[in-house]
């Protein structure tokens, strides 16, 4: 079945570079200083977590007063983008040519396709967002109702949650897949701008493959850390004496869950990451229909109702507002921008996973699944938990305490204080961030390690472990920095910075490259 193709295929090399260009003399010390400079950044920000805090802090901040209208506009273009490949003639061109079918039915793919995109971030911002927003409306779009304020919480939330980010990371993955089924280019983030010869890369072609490879560095690092600080949560509500910010406890899980994911990092895909994502969905599932059945059903289906008409009536104008003066256009660049560059900061890293799985579909197929499925589940997600947080706090008169980022690791915990089987459905909730976590991690360690060999589709355990390593010791510096959420969201926006223009350029590419397609004798790529 389509686990016995996935082993097969995984056995197989990535195409590309051959072993022995991999294995050269001049690419070999190349990747050791590029090793050895990774090392002595760990080490800095481990040893000065209050310095690197700032410098980040500081370099976060002027890109995206200076680039805030970039990151509007070229996030939503890329929305468009996939509606118009999608529905063009090219949305019937197959990646991997006319012979080409996809390895893994749609289900799997779905499944696949979440769980590498979103993980604990969902767990973490599921209830705690729309109670933000609504507490504390944008400053440019503050309501006069309830009932309005809520309308405004959900249209923002899913704005930040649903089609935009997933519409960046269906371009990560189709300009890598695209070049890489099509052209015979490895599956790296310099794909796009590769021949397609075995050989060793150009010295270019290695700086865009380890820029991107820093980049979702700092991503997986910001995802850990905001991980780690809701574990932390979830365990001060058991234990007397422990705030969400106690540093011991915060690094003391980071001790257990990297040693949990250094040992899954050792045992490979089919060891360590398939059953884990496995576990995970059937997990995230489960919470979902325990919240929706054991909550209050009917004003919960009413909610997700009205969140998705709020979100697709409010898209258009959210999409392309940018407030740049005074506190709407701060808000805007701490809530909305911050997002955005978050979901590119993990560009490569979903995208060259996406790609390895995506080979066989057509365009259209590929767009439809990357773009729609998830974000459908997403408002479903948003729409249930967002919901149930809104209703305690509005309708039952029962504060959550939820008004910020510092208080958000609470927000699912403290919903689910009152249900039945209140502190099983807790514990359910801190294994699930648990092995989202472990999952990311792990996953994160693989495609660098990929990254890091130049594409080699099976990368040696101890190149897997050094970058497990990188994320755990680069982790430990964040949550030194005592910022909190404040210092994960900083993380992820430096990684993001260099990406967001090689995403472009990236795009840019394929645009150029499907106007080389010859049309077959109907008028449409083959």
């Amino acid at each position: 079945g389509a686990s016995q193709r996935l082993n097969t295929a995984r056995a197989r090399p990535v195409v590309g570079l051959s072993d022995k260009a991999r294995g050269s003399g001049a690419f070999e010390l190349s990747r050791f200083r590029a090793h050895a400079l990774v090392l002595a950044a760990v080490l800095a920000v481990i040893l000065a977590p209050g310095l690197a805090a700032k410098l980040l802090f500081g370099l976060a901040g002027d890109f995206l007063k200076a680039f805030d209208w970039l990151v509007l506009f070229s996030s939503t273009a890329m929305v468009v983008l996939c509606a118009v490949l999608a529905l063009s003639p090219f949305g019937k061109l197959r990646l991997g040519g006319a012979a080409a079918r996809p390895e893994f039915g749609r289900l799997s793919w779905w499944a696949m396709l979440f769980a590498t995109g979103m993980g604990a971030g969902l767990v973490f911002w599921g209830a705690a967002e729309p109670l933000i927003h609504t507490a504390s409306p944008p400053p440019h779009l503050s309501a006069d109702s309830q009932t309005g304020a809520e309308r405004v919480a959900f249209s923002l939330t899913l704005l930040h949650w649903a089609v935009h980010p997933w519409a960046i990371y269906a371009l990560s993955a189709l300009t890598i897949a695209f070049f890489a089924f099509r052209r015979g280019a490895p599956l790296l983030p310099s794909a796009p701008f590769r021949s397609g010869k075995a050989g060793p890369p150009s010295p270019l072609l290695n700086v865009i493959d380890w820029v991107a490879l820093i980049a979702v560095l700092f991503g997986v690092v910001a995802s850990m850390g905001q991980g780690i600080l809701q574990m932390t949560a979830g365990l001060s509500l058991g234990f007397e004496g422990l705030t969400p910010e106690t540093r011991w406890v915060q690094l003391a899980l980071l001790c257990v869950l990297a040693t949990v994911f250094l040992a899954s990092a050792a045992g490979g895909l089919d060891r360590g990451i398939k059953p884990l994502s496995d576990l995970n969905m059937a997990l995230a599932c489960l919470l979902l229909a325990f919240v929706f059945i054991a909550g209050p059903t009917a004003d919960l289906a009413s909610r997700l109702v009205g969140a998705s008409a709020a979100y697709l009536q409010d898209l258009t104008w959210l999409s392309t507002d940018l407030t740049r003066a005074g506190e709407g256009g701060g808000w805007t660049r701490d809530w909305t921008l911050t997002y955005f560059l978050w979901w590119v900061s993990w560009g490569p890293f979903v995208g060259v996973f996406v790609a390895r799985i995506s080979r066989g579909r057509t365009i259209r197929d590929f767009l439809a699944g990357v773009v729609l499925i998830p974000s459908l589940f997403t408002l479903a997600w948003f729409g249930v938990m967002g919901g149930a947080g809104l209703h305690a706090e509005y309708v039952e008169g029962r504060s959550l305490g939820i008004d910020s980022f510092e208080s958000a690791p609470l927000a699912t915990y403290a919903l689910l204080a009152s249900y039945p089987l209140a502190e099983l459905a807790q514990v359910i909730t801190g294994l699930l961030v648990f092995i989202f976590l472990v999952t990311s991690a792990d996953s994160g360690a693989y495609v660098l390690a990929v990254f890091s060999r130049q594409g080699q589709g099976t990368p040696p355990v101890s190149e897997r472990l050094f970058w497990g390593a990188v994320i755990a010791g680069l982790t430990a510096g964040a949550l030194m920095t005592g910022e909190g959420q404040r210092a994960m969201r900083v993380f992820a926006i430096t990684g993001s910075i260099p990406l967001l223009f090689l995403l472009l350029a990236q795009i840019g590419r394929l645009l150029w490259a499907l106007r080389e397609e010859r049309p077959n004798r109907d008028g449409l790529p083959d």
